[in-house]
């Protein structure tokens, strides 16, 4: 943690110096919500930091390579001021050219971004991809109906994506795991006119040591389907399936649709479905997901949601939510 925050005021006091030579940014997202969660067993108000972040990014462009950077850092905005002020989120660095990009560092997974891409409702207080409910403090991330490797970042990260051609692009990475029982992800997309359609592979050995969402997790996989007329409105659909350790295997569906009713006004819904058997996941049963979005200025949005599973082994649980979304960026 201590490390995350000197390496980003660090990086951010140089920015200035460098700025003949590269192209720097400092941002950040404040995001919050406040929220009347329904846990089956209890209903509190409570407020929730959905994920806060600061951090900063740069580029130095060659004639045949650009180099670039990102860290980014989690912010402590709860109200009662416990906890750590910064909390660890990602940092890579990585070249890219004609023969695509190539990064190392702490990074989401192509498996991750291939979910989260399709969830309007990432990072904000709908219930969670592992059917939590926001009561108190840090809660963000993927939707129920996606699994938990749609969240978190994979350590000792080598990835390499290629250029597109007609529409499609590859994907390959290796995580460096400390005993040399290494994980790997492949993947492939078509990406044109509106359409994304795609699976991802993830051999993550079930140990989570570079990344920890994979624990007791053997391999996954993940097929995504979306199309789009931008600022319209979308459609898209995740299937995956979680092989355990034990060999048993779990089945994550999740559809989702979004409709701009103007430039400045969104609504989303959504619905996923966790397969009965808890070979990965413990909670399983139907989730719904709607929610509206609106857009007060570029750097502003807020948004109402209403967010609720019917579990099968477990009592249901709800949420709605109120929240605030505000980003900013310096460059200087």
């Amino acid at each position: 943690m201590k490390q995350t925050a000197l390496a980003l005021l660090l990086m951010v006091s140089l920015a200035p110096q460098a700025s003949t030579q590269v192209g720097a940014e400092f941002y950040g997202e404040f995001r919050y919500s406040y929220n009347r969660a329904d846990a089956g067993d209890s209903t509190r108000w409570a407020s929730a930091n959905n994920a806060s972040r600061l951090g900063v990014r740069g580029e130095v462009p060659g004639e045949r390579l650009t180099a670039f950077f990102d860290l980014q850092t989690g912010v402590s905005i709860d109200a009662d001021g416990g906890g750590s002020a910064f909390t660890q989120r990602y940092y890579l660095a990585g070249v890219r050219g004609a023969f695509g990009t190539v990064t190392v560092g702490r990074h989401s997974t192509a498996y991750k971004v291939a979910g989260s891409r399709l969830d309007p409702f990432f990072d904000t207080s709908t219930l969670s991809a592992g059917g939590g409910v926001p009561t108190t403090g840090l809660f963000g991330g993927a939707s129920f109906g996606l699994s938990n490797l749609t969240n978190g970042w994979a350590d000792r990260t080598v990835a390499y994506v290629s250029p597109t051609r007609w529409g499609l692009v590859a994907n390959a990475a290796a995580y460096l795991d400390t005993d040399s029982d290494h994980e790997y992800g492949v993947g492939l997309a078509y990406r044109a006119h509106g359409v994304d359609v795609g699976v991802q592979y993830h051999d993550a050995n079930g140990a989570g040591k570079t990344w920890v969402q994979t624990v007791g997790v053997d391999h996954a996989l993940r097929g995504h389907a979306g199309y789009s007329r931008a600022g319209v409105w979308s459609l898209g659909a995740s299937c995956e399936r979680l092989e355990a350790r034990s060999g048993d295997h779990q089945d994550f569906f999740y559809g989702v649709g979004t409709f701009n009713v103007s430039p400045s006004l969104l609504l989303a819904g959504a619905v996923g479905y966790v397969q009965e058997g808890g070979a990965v996941q413990p909670v399983s049963g139907t989730g719904y997901h709607a929610g509206v979005f609106y857009t007060l200025v570029p750097q502003a949005r807020v948004h109402v949601l209403y967010s609720r599973v019917d579990a099968d082994v477990i009592s249901s649980r709800a949420n709605l939510a109120m929240g605030l979304t505000y980003q900013f960026s310096l460059r200087p």
